[in-house]
């Protein structure tokens, strides 16, 4: 009769056969990195610029805007496209603050009615690009509440703009079509800094 040390071994010796021992990867022993949102992070940048875009009603102006800027193709997570969506939005606040002050430079500048109104969009649209850059700066502090409203509230003071004109019986076809460009990026930082809120 067998020893019982011989059985033992017997028994080790097939279980190894049978179910051998596999030692998991350095990734699987380490701890997972915190991803708010998983699914979406996860992807590449088109993929992940896609996802965002698709949240938005101005799909096909997202994905140009976004698209336009070279840090877009290398933004690992959406704070990064964030970031990328709102700097773009404050930049085209100046663009029309810039063709606001052009305007008001004109020495033909009729009538007075326009003149009065587009000083008051020069301020507004200072309110615009300061409520754009409270934004980024509260997605770098990781401040989802208030960032999200600080690129709503854009909006209004686009609006704001489109009041002085009307309400003077005035109007500027261009700066029109440049407030609702501008309401595309408010729709952009909307989502993207919605988006940011913890899940």
């Amino acid at each position: 009769m067998a020893s019982p040390m011989l059985y033992v071994v017997l028994f080790a010796a097939v279980s190894s056969s049978l179910f051998p021992i596999i030692s998991p990867s350095p990734t699987e022993t380490a701890a997972a990195p915190y991803a708010p949102s998983p699914s979406p992070i996860a992807h590449s940048s088109p993929e992940l610029v896609q996802f965002i875009c698709n949240l938005t009603s101005v799909y096909e102006f997202c994905m140009e805007a976004l698209g336009s800027d070279p840090r877009t193709a290398s933004a690992p997570d959406i704070r990064s496209i964030a970031k990328i969506g709102l700097d773009l939005a404050m930049t085209n606040a100046t663009n029309v603050r810039n063709y606001i002050g052009c305007m008001l430079n004109r020495k033909d500048l009729k009538p007075a009615a326009l003149k009065s109104a587009l000083e008051r969009c020069g301020s507004w649209y200072k309110s615009v690009f300061y409520s754009f850059r409270s934004a980024l700066v509260e997605v770098g502090e990781d401040d989802a509440m208030t960032e999200n409203y600080d690129a709503q509230v854009a909006g209004d003071y686009i609006h704001g703009c489109e009041w002085e004109l009307s309400s003077r019986g005035v109007s500027d076809p261009a700066i029109s079509a440049k407030g609702q460009v501008m309401m595309h990026f408010v729709r952009i930082g909307d989502t993207v800094t919605d988006l940011l809120w913890p899940s």
